[in-house]
């Protein structure tokens, strides 16, 4: 059974999730109920399906956790700006080779990625795998013209996730990702800091926000979410 198979039969016959779409996408063809999460990942409604998008990246909306140009509270409500356009309109989707990460499928959704990339809601980002050109011209364009979060200008790189070498136990040393606003490419900043929550790490001109992911939701929330 492909991927994509599977994903639409847990869309069918799966209920205990109970998610709420807020959303539609045609994927390979079909006509799916999404919850966006953010501008570049969602989940299938009444599965465990989740997908991340190809090619961009969206910044953080669990909270102010990115620190660059335009400001915190600009950053985050920039974030929330694309999540509304994703969920917004039915985008041609189709899923793509390997996985998304943490056990997401891979998905495409060009036409979404172009939009959010030129209007400043995202930015390129690639773990690996060639960089869309065409987005890349798109993101340059953003930059210039000072739109989203290219208001004040663009960083070297952005930082868009952050770890503590003591998340797991026994490894000695783990990695902050960061991605050139330049070529688009991920790179690992690899350390081995035990990073306490609450703590803005810094890369390349950008800063984030590093709460683990049990403290970002719900009665357990870190205090500087709150």
């Amino acid at each position: 059974m492909s991927v994509v198979a599977a994903v639409l039969m847990l869309a069918g016959m799966a209920t205990a999730a109970g998610l709420e779409a807020n959303g539609t996408i045609e994927l390979d063809g079909r006509t799916v109920a999404v919850r966006w999460d953010d501008g570049d990942t969602f989940k299938v409604v009444d599965s465990d399906a989740s997908a991340r998008l190809d090619g961009y990246n969206t910044l953080e909306n669990y909270g102010a956790v990115h620190r660059f140009g335009p400001g915190v509270t600009e950053l985050m409500d920039t974030s929330r700006r694309a999540t509304h356009v994703a969920s917004g309109t039915t985008w041609a989707c189709s899923t793509m080779p390997g996985g998304g990460g943490y056990g997401r499928i891979r998905v495409s959704c060009p036409e979404l990625a172009s939009k959010l990339v030129r209007n400043g809601l995202a930015h390129v980002f690639t773990v690996g795998d060639d960089v869309d050109q065409g987005l890349l011209q798109l993101q340059a364009k953003a930059i210039e013209k000072r739109l989203g979060m290219w208001l004040h200008g663009a960083p070297v790189g952005i930082v868009t996730s952050v770890h503590s070498v003591d998340e797991r136990v026994g490894q000695k040393s783990t990695y902050n990702r960061v991605v050139s606003t330049v070529t688009g490419r991920s790179n690992k900043q690899i350390h081995s800091e035990i990073v306490p929550a609450c703590r803005w790490v810094c890369h390349d001109g950008s800063c984030l926000l590093y709460v683990p992911y049990s403290k970002r939701y719900g009665s357990e929330k870190a205090w500087c979410l709150k």
